[in-house]
């Protein structure tokens, strides 16, 4: 017994005519009378009474065809749930992310991201965060990952997705290397290998160390970058310091794990949200894309524990 079966059959009794019904369905008169003919030999049970100028129920018939009607009823409505569904997850979703994230955040869920939600195409354009900012408003981006809080005009929606600790990258050849853990009044600024200025990860890392731009002495090599593992390469070659965002310290390799440190005393974390305009259309889609970040993150991420949240200085 099929639900195909099933739809033939209350087709008949609606119709009251082979001819008719076999039409309503886009079968044959004599394929339609075969289907009819199995589902009662199927059941044990016969459906129609056919000694009658217009094909009738019998009464068991009746009784059955009503318990059909109903079952056919629900496979529809699960077929338009899931067309539903599929339309939820489907579509095209742009989204940007800040360069100190975009690395070492997205390896993490965009397999599980297409394997789940195979029709969803994902744009992600890596970017500044006044960049995003202004792509969301000028409606190029449907949101954007950033780190928050920022002071804006507009009344955006931040939901906080989770929180990244800061720790810090320090050459071998640093005396600042032998310790596991260190106090930020003892790091040097001009040891420091900083991102470009416009990277609110500069903000955070100055915001950090209270340390005022242009402090300490001259060098004769200087480097600009929006890049963590640039910084990484010059600390490790030239030597220096640099911070890093937690999430970067999983890819650095074990043969570099032990110039990883920890900042002394409480935690310093930067809140990483999802951001877009109030009235988005595509809101469920990001709320999608946000909840497939969340759960592929290590988990002591989620929240932040009784952390020194670091602001950004973003004003828009």
């Amino acid at each position: 017994m099929t639900l195909q079966q099933l739809g033939y059959a209350v087709a008949l009794q609606q119709f009251g005519s082979y001819g008719r019904a076999a039409k309503s369905v886009g079968i044959s008169q004599p394929a339609l009378s075969v289907q009819i003919k199995k589902l009662e030999e199927e059941i044990g049970l016969l459906l129609f009474d056919r000694s009658r100028k217009t094909v009738q129920p019998t009464e068991a018939g009746l009784l059955f065809l009503e318990r059909a009607q109903l079952l056919l009823t629900q496979a529809r409505q699960l077929r338009e749930i899931a067309i539903q569904m599929n339309e939820e997850i489907s579509g095209v979703l742009r989204i940007g992310i800040i360069p100190t994230l975009a690395p070492y955040l997205l390896p993490l869920f965009m397999e599980k991201l297409q394997e789940e939600y195979q029709h969803l195409q994902v744009h992600i354009k890596e970017a500044l965060t006044d960049e995003i900012i202004q792509d969301i408003k000028s409606g190029d981006l449907d949101g954007g990952i950033i780190s928050t809080p920022i002071e804006s005009k507009v009344n955006f929606f931040i939901r906080p997705l989770f929180y990244e600790r800061f720790q810090l990258f320090v050459s071998r050849t640093h005396p600042l290397y032998v310790d596991s853990e260190i106090e930020v009044s003892r790091i040097p600024y001009q040891d420091v290998w900083l991102l470009r200025e416009g990277n609110c990860f500069r903000d955070q890392v100055d915001s950090i160390c209270e340390m005022a731009r242009g402090k300490g002495g001259e060098d004769s090599f200087s480097f600009e970058s929006n890049s963590i593992e640039s910084l990484c390469r010059i600390v490790e070659f030239r030597g220096g310091i640099t911070f890093l965002p937690e999430l970067s310290t999983l890819q650095v390799g074990p043969e570099r794990e032990d110039m990883l440190k920890e900042i002394s005393g409480p935690p310093r974390v930067r809140t990483i949200s999802l951001i877009h305009l109030p009235g988005q259309v595509r809101r469920h889609l990001l709320e999608r894309f946000a909840g497939m970040v969340r759960a592929n993150l290590p988990k002591h991420l989620l929240e932040p524990a009784g952390a020194e949240i670091i602001p950004t200085k973003v004003r828009v």
